[in-house]
């Protein structure tokens, strides 16, 4: 008991005092509910509208799913060209640094001018928020070999295929996971983003069209929502990371026995 309640128990508990006193204030100070509504009238809306709600989950989701995939493909394969040839990390990286002091904001309306409204510009737009974050990290582990150890591979004539596969990618690992949980957060927000330029659904959507029609409960309640979608995609990935970081350590115990 005492261990739940100093780990998740102290953050369920702190939620559960916030929302109390959320409720307290708007019933207390009689706040407009088109201005804040209080938690019961958020989940009233949830039991109300809970298909509809849901429904735009779903193709946010999609959108996070798909361009979050399309990202770390990409991403991965540029970082794999640029630590075999220095080459082409020596073209390539300057113009990715430089698109990513463009805010994402302002290309977006350009997205979908060029592919039109819908999936292909979620897509599009999700993935090049997400496509950086993997790509550093990637290439931060990467060159985080030590170069003793690259010695030794090319010492024992190690072709370049096994060295990256045998050294620097297991080395690697714990970077790339490192941005593929920041590429999540940020794949969320792509998605928001193109969903509120120009989208019929989605989350996004659904928070601009509740807050045009004064229903605050269902803005607050798509909100909510997507909050929760961005920590399961976090959890998610962080158990996958923890799940092959089991294996990898299994591994190297038999090895050794």
């Amino acid at each position: 008991m005492g261990r739940w309640a100093a780990g998740p128990g102290a953050a369920l508990l702190t939620m559960a005092a916030l929302l109390l006193l959320w409720e307290a204030a708007v019933v207390g100070l009689d706040i407009q509910r088109f201005l804040l509504p209080a938690p019961s009238d958020v989940v009233a809306e949830f039991i109300r509208d809970g298909r509809l709600i849901f429904f735009h989950a779903g193709q946010t989701v999609w959108g996070i799913l798909a361009g979050y995939v399309a990202a770390v493909v990409f991403a991965l394969a540029a970082s794999m060209a640029m630590i075999r040839w220095p080459l082409v990390e020596r073209m390539l990286m300057p113009i990715l640094v430089a698109s990513q002091s463009v805010p994402k904001i302002a290309i977006a309306p350009l997205i979908l001018l060029w592919v039109g409204a819908g999936a292909g510009s979620k897509l599009l737009v999700v993935a090049s928020i997400a496509f950086f974050p993997v790509v550093i990290n990637t290439m931060a582990g990467f060159k985080q070999v030590d170069a003793g150890l690259v010695d030794v591979f090319h010492s024992v004539d190690a072709t370049s295929r096994q060295t990256f596969l045998r050294l620097r990618l297991p080395y690697a690992v714990p970077y790339i996971f490192a941005g593929l949980r920041i590429a999540t957060t940020l794949a969320v927000l792509g998605a928001i983003v193109a969903e509120w330029l120009a989208a019929t659904d989605g989350i996004g959507y659904l928070v601009l069209s509740g807050s045009f029609n004064f229903n605050t409960a269902r803005s607050f309640a798509a909100i909510i929502l997507l909050a929760g979608i961005g920590m399961a995609f976090f959890g998610a990935m962080g158990a996958v990371e923890k799940a092959l970081s089991w294996r990898q350590e299994d591994g190297a115990t038999r090895a050794q026995t």
